[in-house]
């Protein structure tokens, strides 16, 4: 009498523990390969944030300075931001060009009352290791 009961119960058999661990080892696996993925996604959006700053803090320089005063040309050839190799500039590059512009806003080589001012900064994208490049350009007009 007490051999029927035991025999009716249903349980877990072995098979479907292995079935229960390996699908859950295979979704472990791939929630922790989106980690390593997910910061370095973090570390080029934190690159491309700082090289805006950067763009952005040059044409700030310039724009207080006045249009009188904002010369044209070259005004940075593309350098380090910094020699320090423990600096987070060392890895960021900037240049700076003015030109003078007409109503269309094509170069010219005489002074039109408008300044293009076009500034690029360089860095390596942390995802593909290759080189990215930000730029602003804005115009300055004498007034």
């Amino acid at each position: 009498m007490n051999h029927k009961k035991y025999l009716n119960q249903q349980g877990l058999s072995l098979i479907e523990i292995m079935v229960a661990l390996t699908i859950l080892t295979i979704a472990f696996i791939g929630l922790m390969q989106s980690f390593p993925y997910g910061l370095s996604i973090n570390k080029a959006a934190e690159n491309t944030t700082i090289a805006s700053y950067l763009t952005q803090d040059k044409i700030e320089e310039l724009h207080s300075l006045g249009y009188n005063d904002i010369a044209t040309g070259a005004l940075e050839i593309r350098h380090r931001l910094s020699d320090d190799q423990t600096s987070y500039l060392y890895f960021y590059q900037r240049q700076t060009e003015v030109n003078y512009i007409d109503g269309n806003l094509s170069n010219s080589v005489s002074d039109t009352g408008m300044k293009k001012i076009s500034v690029t900064v360089y860095y390596t994208n942390a995802l593909s290791k290759t080189e990215k490049s930000y730029n602003i350009t804005t115009l300055i007009s004498r007034r």
